[in-house]
């Protein structure tokens, strides 16, 4: 065979993140040997795909190696028919940074001790792929596990567990109202946990950050299943932003690079980064992830404190700050804790210019909704760490039974709180997200850190689905109900003055007087009203375990108080004040007279 190795390294490909990567002069592959033995040497074994055999080794020439890095191009390699691995003298090494490799593995099969033949991926046709670039303003995340999503027997998947099983349930997910996807950890991960001797059901360690999870595929060919679920995804107008997550020992500049690969070739429209010390700065210099959603826990170095450049830049918001504050104080709210009700105010009226703000009552990490108001404490004996991991601290209420429990009366309260949860998180300022399966009343049996379960704690019984069909109703509801209402979804937060000159604030509050809201250390229920075009919505909130009475402001001329919806009983009287039944929320419109005088 020939080869030509004289080339230019300038001119061959730009050397980081030494990917293998196909030129117009054929195949270059590169390898990184900063961690490894400088004196042995390496190359690259070349086998064929059909019958696994190696048909030749290539060793690295001095002349190909700059600084740590070796790379050479070969321009008979051929993507469709030939396979390879890195060698270091003799010992044969998987490319960590491959963007396919040809064995499928099923999940808990991954074994890294042997080394994996990789591939180049597969060329797609994305004909017409349009991304929905929906402004965060607009958006209402769904955040799921690839294979939890649909491996139970109950979603009657044809593809359970993969890429095509999520593409089965997109118009599911367009029905409920979702615009985006926020998926756990699909690049290719070790689930198998030596330490421990658990699975890695999340992912969230060190991967190979450039190829779809094999195991999440239905076919040998993840790359492709991938893209056909990002492409069917947008044509139902849904984004899909991909956890990644990199451990401290990762290198911080390659990460843009990450994102860059998956943005460019997968048409990946966002990422929620997790790990310690983001390299923000050098991801807000990407010009190729400018409008590609970031989401963090923190923003800190994202220039998002410098008010000019967002001014000048006349962009929509890019970056998303995700952390567990909102949650934390919306469940205290939610069971009824004193002194907080002012805090849980701010967070529902948060909404920054220049970022967004993710909200939610449950993630991964937490109990799910149906948990929150069925458990008072964690239950994760099953993972097998003596009930020691996950947080202790969930502020959830049992509403008087911990767990399962058959009594009316509390099986009516917990579906009331958790509705009571969801019109609060609809009604806040900032981006709704809800944790797959809050829509059928999922359970995970009180576990709050089910990291290493594959299994009926893990996956989605969409059995639920039918025994809680009125709260996915609800929220398809309310997500409706938040994309017609502006005031729901402004660019930024609602001020407490008359902007439109109609005699109302953009947002008000009150208590037992109209005009007077008290966030008294003692109060558990508020009036937030809000003023659209001269309309008005009023939200009467009372999460005290007693009933309570607010008042509302006079209504506009010719018009009266009606109540829009009510999650229990709540009675407005001739006085222009609503009486709540304890633990209850009611939202009042002002509606036009039919009768009014001319």
């Amino acid at each position: 065979m020939s080869e030509k190795i004289c080339l230019p390294i300038s001119d061959s490909y730009a050397l980081y993140p030494c990917k293998t990567t196909y030129t117009p002069c054929g195949c270059r592959f590169s390898l990184d040997i900063s961690s490894l033995a400088k004196d042995a040497k390496y190359g690259v074994a070349i086998y064929d795909k059909a019958t696994d055999i190696m048909i030749r080794k290539r060793e690295f020439k001095d002349c190909e190696r700059i600084g740590n890095v070796y790379t050479a191009i070969i321009p008979d390699f051929d993507r469709s028919k030939h396979s390879y691995t890195f060698y270091c003298n003799d010992y044969y090494m998987t490319d960590l940074r491959a963007e396919n490799y040809s064995d499928k593995l099923h999940f808990g099969n991954f074994d890294a001790s042997k080394a994996r033949k990789a591939m180049l991926s597969p060329i797609f046709n994305w004909d017409v792929d349009v991304k929905p670039r929906t402004p965060y303003e607009d958006s209402f995340i769904y955040m799921l596990h690839v294979r939890g999503f649909t491996m139970h027997a109950s979603s009657k998947a044809a593809h359970k567990g993969t890429f095509l099983g999520v593409t089965e349930k997109l118009k599911y997910l367009k029905k409920l109202g979702v615009t985006a996807i926020d998926i756990q950890p699909c690049y290719e991960f070790n689930e198998n946990d030596k330490k421990t001797g658990r699975y890695n059901y999340w992912g969230y360690c060190k991967g190979y950050y450039y190829t779809p999870k094999s195991a999440y595929a239905f076919s040998d060919n993840p790359c492709t299943e991938f893209c056909e679920m990002v492409k069917a995804a947008h044509a139902q107008g849904i984004e899909i932003i991909m956890q990644m997550y990199f451990p401290a020992s990762f290198e911080r500049r390659e990460i843009p690079y990450v994102l860059e690969f998956w943005a460019a070739k997968y048409h990946v429209d966002g990422f929620h980064v997790m790990g310690e010390n983001m390299p923000m700065s050098l991801i807000d210099e990407s010009p190729v992830l400018a409008d590609t959603k970031i989401i963090a826990e923190s923003l800190w170095g994202t220039n998002l404190e410098n008010k000019d450049y967002y001014d000048t830049a006349k962009t929509q918001k890019r970056y998303a700050e995700f952390n567990d504050s909102y949650m934390y104080v919306m469940r205290r709210f939610l069971k009824g804790d004193s002194g907080i009700m002012g805090e849980a105010a701010s967070k529902m009226r948060n909404n920054p210019l220049s970022y967004a703000v993710i909200n939610y009552f449950d993630s991964f990490n937490s109990l799910t909704l149906t948990d929150l108001v069925s458990y008072d404490h964690k239950h994760n004996d099953d993972n097998g760490e003596d009930n020691r991991d996950g947080n202790d601290y969930n502020c959830s209420w049992n509403c008087g039974e911990e767990g399962p429990s058959n009594k009316p009366k509390i099986l009516s309260l917990r579906r009331k709180q958790i509705k009571n949860a969801l019109i609060m998180l609809f009604m806040s300022s900032g981006v709704p997200m809800i944790f797959m399966g809050d829509e059928m009343g999922n359970t995970q049996k009180g576990n709050n850190n089910p990291y290493c379960h594959d299994s009926d704690i893990t996956w989605l019984d969409w059995k639920g689905l039918k025994r809680k069909a009125s709260v996915y109703d609800f929220i398809a509801g309310l997500a409706k109900i938040r994309k017609e209402h502006h005031f729901y979804h402004s660019e930024k937060e609602m001020s407490m003055v008359d902007l439109e000159g109609n005699g109302f604030p953009e947002l008000s509050y009150h208590g037992e007087s109209a005009w007077i809201g008290d966030t008294g250390s003692y109060k558990n229920d508020l009036g937030i009203m809000y003023c659209e075009k001269g309309k008005l919505y009023y939200a009467a909130i009372n999460m005290h375990w007693d009933k309570n009475t607010l008042s509302l402001p006079r209504a506009p001329k010719n018009s009266s108080w009606k109540i829009y919806y009510s999650t229990d009983e709540a009675v407005l009287s001739d006085e222009g004040k609503i009486t709540l039944k304890e633990r209850t929320i009611a939202v009042v419109i002002s509606e036009v007279n039919e009768n009014k005088d001319e």
